[in-house]
């Protein structure tokens, strides 16, 4: 049975050697996404007025004069990682994303359609092949699945032996000093590498992975709630209005989003951080206003399953927006490991080839 193992996990690492470090780079490279962007575009993400925050109604009607032509779908404050507001204008055939400076509320450009960046975000999710190459991910997130597995099995050197073999004996030397990086550097990373596979199939397959989470805890759904149009309300409340009676409602928090409605029935939605800037990752307190009168509307929260905490937290454990810094950089150590396996497993194979012990 190790024979076994040994020769799936050999083929499956050579087949899928490529796609592994293209991934395992690629993903590394992401965790920095937003300071990646801010050193790629350091006008868009730098302020240049010192002072307090604009308010986010002021932000709203800047942006807005800027682009009197396409609609103004939200504003996110800033954030730990990112200094300068965002905000999201659309047409039907476009998305914008405008970044603003947090002070003097003045646009300072959009984020550029086509760059560098976005084409590593589109080899990592995609392949650059779209939905085709999203699918094609899929089967390799299953290969490294099956690669972690086998791996283990090969690895396990017995329950005596177990806490040697996690180590590394320095004392080697070439290609035995490869073996040796590849099972210590394997087996303390496999965790995170399978939960890496895992979610990355979630993302290629979502409605087969959702139906397999449904099936062992049923997922539930919250929809935001509707407004109600009144004869007896003439005007709607304007936006400084709106955040005003969700301030009132939540006299803790901070302004970190504002949503605007979306259709006639849509809700005006207003979500609060614990402090400012809003710190990545943490998650927002939302309150839900009628477009029409500005009053609250109450949203329906079941209680959540099983099922929906795990799918809350498919995108925070893939992308390491939780825990802060120290998180951001465990991800992206351990998420160049598949590379470093891939190399250092090639370098035993190599080995044994070269001296015709195929």
């Amino acid at each position: 049975m190790r024979q076994a193992f040994l020769r799936v996990h050999l083929w499956v690492g050579l087949i899928a050697g490529v796609y592994v470090v293209v991934i395992s780079v690629t993903g590394a490279a992401l965790v920095f996404r937003i300071d990646l962007q801010r050193a790629a575009h350091p006008h868009l993400f730098t302020p240049r007025a010192e002072g307090p925050l604009a308010d986010p109604v002021t932000i709203m009607e800047n942006v807005s004069r800027a682009y009197p032509d396409q609609r103004l779908s939200g504003v996110d404050a800033p954030t730990t990682g990112r200094p300068t507001y965002l905000a999201y204008v659309t047409t039907p055939a476009s998305f914008t994303t405008v970044l603003i400076d947090p002070v003097s509320a003045e646009v300072l450009g959009e984020l550029p359609g086509t760059s560098w960046i976005r084409s590593l975000q589109d080899l990592h999710y995609d392949l650059l092949g779209g939905r085709t190459g999203r699918m094609i991910n899929g089967a390799g997130a299953a290969a490294i699945l099956v690669m972690c597995a086998t791996g283990v099995m090969i690895w396990w050197p017995g329950r005596k032996a177990w806490w040697r073999a996690m180590r590394i004996d320095r004392s080697r030397r070439g290609p035995r000093l490869f073996r040796e990086i590849h099972r210590a550097a394997g087996i303390w990373t496999v965790l995170l590498i399978v939960m890496w596979a895992t979610t990355g199939m979630y993302f290629a397959f979502p409605s087969q992975a959702r139906a397999i989470v449904g099936a062992v805890s049923p997922l539930t759904s919250t929809r935001a709630p509707s407004s109600q149009p009144s004869p007896d309300v003439e005007t709607a409340p304007g936006w400084r209005v709106m955040i005003d009676n969700a301030r009132r409602l939540h006299p803790d928090g901070h302004v970190a989003r504002v949503v605007l409605p979306f259709g006639e029935r849509g809700s005006f939605l207003v979500m609060f951080a614990s402090r400012s800037p809003t710190p990545m990752g943490e998650t927002l307190a939302p309150i839900y206003l009628d477009r029409f009168t500005g009053q609250r509307l109450t949203a329906e929260s079941p209680t959540p399953s099983i099922g929906d905490v795990v799918v809350r937290w498919i995108v925070p454990l893939h992308i390491g927006t939780f825990g802060g810094g120290v998180v951001r950089a465990i991800w992206f150590i351990a998420g160049l490991m598949p590379a470093v396996l891939f190399v250092t497993g090639f370098a035993v194979w190599w080995n044994r080839i070269s001296k015709g012990r195929a």
